[in-house]
């Protein structure tokens, strides 16, 4: 991944002593709503948004707009004096609610990266306290319905769980291995387009067999990804995140490698689908979740469309009247839509004239036409 500023630019050294500077206050402060105060500003201070003049002082040429953390992880992956520096106060700040997603933030690329970043021996500590904090900023992301760590996903994602060389994924502890997969796997939809779904479905890896041990089956990869998806749908609430997820999971529409998934997994996919398209309790998701849902599984699951349409109808009739007046609203439009169709398709038949029978003569039609005239 390139990155947008140059790693030995003297403004992002400036920067990074900053924040080395207050974590370190934080560690030296005696009361614990003081750290907690301090973590919280080099929270919002990470998460801030660099402005035209910044950017130009950074030498950013990205049209997009650019957080602080995106050019401070390049800096960290260069200098490993200093990202071992902010590891050592990390450790010093564990039970901050703040320290793990500034972990995260800031380490995620030299802890990735780099096979021996954070020594052989706590490794496994390190990734997984790197991965619980980018899960935080994901939800963070998905709770508020917004992309603010889009690059913090997409290098963990395409550079290291999805690239074709596994030797980065493959050399991290079994465990963390295993967690970076799911946190991956669980935000796969709402951070990647759906054009572009199947393709990462294909080639995501499998959770128990790395590239040198063998044994790698192709649907197991796939079979993973929707058992997390299930997981993480079950747990949405926003909206626009529900929205964005589902209009991405039709994307798997024709991938072969989810008609192979196992069959369980599948159902788990369909009984969640399905209970979004419920009105009400337990969820109560709106109305345009409901149409959504529906959408996924008329594409996933094509067969009997018809039948879980009309068998949904009846039960929310039944058990919710409230909705009597919707069902009758949305009937009435589609039988005047069909109506006014069937009106357009025979009234220009019957109102359209008779067309003249003309003489096979031209010229005498020639004639006919110069003589009405003349009338």
């Amino acid at each position: 991944m390139v990155s947008p500023v140059k790693p030995n630019s003297k403004i992002t050294e400036r920067l990074a002593r900053e924040v080395l500077r207050k974590l370190r206050l934080a560690v030296e402060a005696d009361r614990k709503e003081d750290r907690e105060i301090i973590c919280g500003e080099v929270f919002t201070d990470l998460t801030g948004t660099l402005d035209d003049l910044a950017k130009e002082e950074l030498e950013i040429t990205l049209e997009r707009s650019c957080r602080f953390y995106e050019i401070l992880a390049p800096y960290f992956r260069k200098k490993w004096d200093a990202a071992e520096g902010l590891l050592y106060i990390c450790r010093k700040l564990l039970s901050q609610p703040y320290v793990a997603p500034v972990y995260a933030m800031l380490l995620y690329q030299w802890l990735l990266a780099n096979k021996d970043a954070g020594g052989a021996e706590q490794r496994q500590k390190h990734v997984n306290l790197l991965v619980a904090g980018a899960g935080q900023l994901f939800w963070s992301d998905v709770h508020s319905s917004l992309i603010h760590f889009q690059p913090l996903y997409n290098f963990m994602a395409n550079d290291v769980v999805l690239n074709s060389d596994r030797r980065r994924l493959d050399t991290l502890p079994p465990q963390s291995r295993a967690k970076l997969l799911s946190v991956v796997a669980a935000f796969l939809p709402y951070y990647t387009p759906s054009a572009a779904l199947g393709q990462a479905l294909a080639s995501f890896p499998s959770p128990g067999h790395t590239a040198e041990d063998g044994g790698h089956v192709d649907w197991e990869g796939a079979n993973f990804v929707i058992g997390d998806v299930c997981d993480t749908l079950r747990m949405m609430r926003a909206e626009h995140s529900l929205l964005k997820y589902l209009d991405a999971l039709v994307g798997l529409k024709d991938s072969p490698f989810f008609q192979r998934c196992k069959r369980i997994t599948r159902l788990r996919l369909q009984a969640e689908l399905y209970s979004l398209t419920q009105v009400g309790g337990p969820r109560y998701v709106p109305r345009s979740v409901n149409k959504a849902a529906f959408n996924v599984l008329d594409a996933l699951f094509p067969m009997g469309a018809f039948s879980r349409r009309a068998v949904s109808l009846l039960f929310r009739l039944w058990l919710h009247p409230g909705e009597w007046p919707r069902a009758i609203a949305a009937t009435a439009r589609t039988a005047g839509r069909v109506f006014m169709g069937w009106l357009r398709y025979l009234l220009p038949s019957q109102a359209s004239p008779p067309m003249q029978q003309l003489s096979a003569d031209p010229l005498s039609n020639g004639r006919q036409t110069l003589h009405a005239k003349a009338l």
